[in-house]
This record gives C-alpha cells, structure tokens and sequence, in this order.
C-alpha cells in the first residue's frame, strides 16, 4: 500500500516542480504545485504509516503534513489565475490562506514537543475538541471553494476550457469522495488504516492527474486580466463619427498589444469586446470603419508580427511552436496568415533572414 501511494505521489510531485520552472503562466503554474505539494503532504503520513514508520518512530505524531485548509483555497486561485476574468479585492488573495498558515502553525509547534505531551495532548485535547472543529472547517472550505471555483470558470473567458472543465470535475468528486469518508468517520466512531485506504488511493491518483495534465497545458498562454483603468465603462460619446472610431479603434489595439490577448487561440469579437467593457457592434465598427481592417485580420497580423519577433529570438525552436504559442491553433491557418501579410512562408522568412520581408500593414 505504501508503495502504490508513493509512486502516485512521488509522480505528481515531480511534475509539480517541472511546472515551477515552466517558462509562462508562473503564477497559476506555482499555484497548481503548491495544490499538488499539498495533497502529497496530506497523503505522506499514510504512506509512512502503512510502512510501519509510526510504530518505530512514534516522534513523527504532529508532523505539519495536515495543511488541507489551503486544499480549497488553491483551487480557486488557481482558476482564478487562469481564467482570464480580474477577481476583486486581489490584495485580500492571501488571506484566503491564513487558516492553512494556522494549520501549519499549529502542528508545528506541537511536533517540536516531548512525545508524553504530545500523546497527552492528543488524548485530551486534539481528538476530541481541535479535530472535530478542524473537519467541519475543512468540509466547509472545500465546498465553498468549490463553488467559487465553478462560479469563476462560468464567469471567466478561460482558454482551456476542457483542462478547466476536467479539473472541475476532478475536485467535485473529491469534495464528495471527501465528505463521504467524513461521515464514515462519525458514523462508525473513526476508521481503521485500512478502511481509509481508498481515499488517499484516489488522492494519489488524482496527484499523478494534475501533475500530467497541469504540466501538458502549463506552458499555453492563458488570458491575462484587463486592468479596470483601461477598460472603458461604457461607449465613448460621439464613437459613430468615422474620426471617433478611428481613435477608438487604434485605443483597443493598443490595448490588445499591451495585454498581449491575441495569444488566445479562442479570442473571439464576443469575448475581446467583453474585455474591453463594449459590444460587438462598437468594436467591429471601430475596427472595420475606423482602421480599415477586420477583427481576424487585427489579431493575426499581431501573431505574425509576434511570431517575426519570436524568430528572430529562438532560432532553433521550431516555428510551429512559436506558432501555437502565439495564438494560432493550427499549422494551415498561421502558414496562411504568414503567407498574406509577409509575402513568404514561414520556411522562407527564417532561411532568408529578418530583413528579407516585413509585415504589411496596409488593409
């Protein structure tokens, strides 16, 4: 038994550390590993514990591995991280780790203790008052954060809508995996080793999950929130005149490049015109009357001009990487928009230099 949950956690928590070092999307991708270095601190005293290390070294009772009040809280910062909508109050984002950081606390200075004080403590203190106090805040955490979580993936413009979707239903079932042994636990008067067994099975399971699949999407560009200064609260007066709309138009653009959103493989005219707080009909106008050019062709030239940068950076990463990393979602499409606005393919521009050709910007 200890075996199996190692491998499963050993697993998750190497591709926790992978996702650190990920060169993009760092802080959802810290957030994604502090969630798995979590689960694998929950799931170590039951991997020592079926070796027999508790029976031969019982000094290792109140090791800080219980940091679950975090386990809530990381779900939905890490949604939140990468769904593509601002969260309000931001500055308040690490209070919602201040009952983990009690946990932690809180363990840690009864592990430094003398062990008669600690099984004392245990028997007379922990079990019944700290522990049952602890559960109901962890089941109330978990099923609040939960719906957070959910209510900021229905909110937000998330580019990876399956991963996001996945995960969704991964923590569900969790939560409710969670809630059911809970209730085993009061129902029979606690439960053996054993018997909880299934559980943190399922915990390494669901490690090894999210370690893989956070890693396979880590490196994706994510949406980044609009700052709420440059988002407009409304339509600009007097935006149908043709010169209103040209200022209009070249103000989105500028945003669109400062924010970087054409790195969104699903942008769409609904989804920027959300971004920049208007409707589709305003910023097609702004677009198509004010500048002469089309939402698809704004956003693709920006890619081509982003890949032409990106080329000249990393000469030996293969073009379709730097493609997809920049928006494009297949190899036709960003041959074809390369093609168009450079005048030559993508093979061409990289054997004949940067200076061979140049992005039109004429419409």
């Amino acid at each position: 038994m200890s075996i199996v949950l190692l491998c499963g956690v050993l697993y998750g928590v190497m591709r926790a550390a992978m996702l650190i070092f990920t060169p993009a999307n760092h802080r959802a991708n810290r957030l994604l590993a502090a969630l798995i270095a979590v689960l694998a601190l929950y799931t170590a005293p039951y991997i020592i514990g079926f070796a027999g290390y508790y029976d031969a070294c019982p000094w290792l009772s109140f090791a800080p591995y219980n940091l679950s009040l975090a386990v809530g809280p990381l779900v939905y910062l890490y949604f939140s991280a990468m769904g593509g909508v601002p969260v309000t109050g931001q500055r308040r984002r690490p209070f919602h780790l201040l009952p983990a950081l009690l946990q932690l606390l809180y363990y840690s200075y009864l592990f430094v203790q003398p062990l008669a004080f600690k099984n004392n403590w245990d028997t007379e203190v922990h079990r019944p008052y700290v522990e049952p106090v602890e559960t109901l805040g962890l089941m109330a955490s978990l099923v609040a954060y939960a719906i957070l979580a959910w209510r900021q993936y229905r909110q937000s413009d998330a580019m990876l809508k399956e991963w996001a979707r996945n995960m969704l239903v991964a923590v569900g079932l969790t939560v409710t995996f969670w809630l059911a042994l809970t209730a085993a636990e009061w129902a029979w008067s606690g439960l053996s080793y054993f018997q909880r067994f299934p559980f943190y099975l399922w915990l390494a399971i669901l490690i090894s999950y999210l370690g893989t699949e956070g890693y396979r999407h880590g490196a994706v560009a994510f949406p980044v929130p609009a700052p709420a200064a440059i988002v407009p609260a409304a339509p600009v007066p007097g935006a149908t005149e043709t010169g209103n709309l040209a200022e209009l138009g070249a103000r989105w653009r500028a945003t669109i490049t400062a924010e970087r959103w054409w790195r969104d493989p699903e942008l769409t005219l609904a989804t920027l015109a959300r971004r920049l707080g208007t409707n589709t009909t305003t910023l097609s106008r702004a677009l198509n009357d004010g500048l002469g050019v089309s939402f698809t062709e704004t956003i693709n030239r920006m890619r081509v001009e982003a890949v032409i940068v990106a080329l000249s950076q990393h000469h030996d990463q293969p073009v379709l990487d730097l493609a997809m990393a920049e928006g494009f979602n297949s190899k036709a499409s960003f041959n074809r928009a390369f093609k168009l606005y450079t005048g030559s393919t993508p093979t061409e521009y990289r054997r004949q230099g940067p200076l061979a050709t140049q992005v039109s910007t004429s419409g």
